[in-house]
């Protein structure tokens, strides 16, 4: 018994040291906030998850999702707070994350950061500005940049 909880016990430090400090600012910064939803998906459920939706060769196409952590926080929240995006995207520079990419698609704001953290382990961070409220997802493993752009664009050209 006592070996089951040393190994329950070291694995739940491993993950909290394993997300971003910037993920972590931002969560303890609303923890009693009421209508902020809040969930971590760990890599086995989410590749059961995809295998079960039929999506099982993720890996071979995008790369490899060790977590995800997801946040929605209302924008009265942060109002309520005193908080503002630009001091959330402050913090997201403080702790080494770099803008890969930001675009607009009706009204919100999409920015997606990465941190690089050696061999298939990096972070990264999307940030999707709405009118309403604000979706921080965290994303730990490695996803190729060259397969996400090729497959984005062979959607657009089935699309068409």
């Amino acid at each position: 018994m006592k070996s089951i909880f040393a190994l329950v016990f070291t694995i739940a430090s491993l993950t909290t040291f394993a997300q971003s400090e910037s993920f972590l600012t931002f969560k303890e910064s609303l923890d009693d906030a009421e209508d902020v939803v809040s969930f971590k998906v760990g890599g086995f459920v989410l590749r059961t998850a995809l295998w079960l939706s039929g999506e099982s060769d993720f890996k071979e196409e995008f790369g490899e999702v060790q977590s995800v952590r997801f946040m929605v926080v209302p924008m009265e929240e942060l109002d309520k707070r005193n908080l503002k995006v630009s001091g959330f995207k402050r913090v997201l520079r403080n702790d080494h994350f770099e803008e890969m990419v930001s675009a607009s698609e009706e009204g919100d704001r999409i920015t997606v950061y990465m941190q690089e953290r050696g061999k298939n382990k990096n972070l990264y961070f999307v940030l999707i500005e709405g009118e309403d409220e604000i979706a921080a997802i965290e994303i730990k493993g490695y996803l190729d940049p060259k397969k996400l752009i090729e497959s984005n664009s062979k959607e657009k050209l089935t699309s068409l």
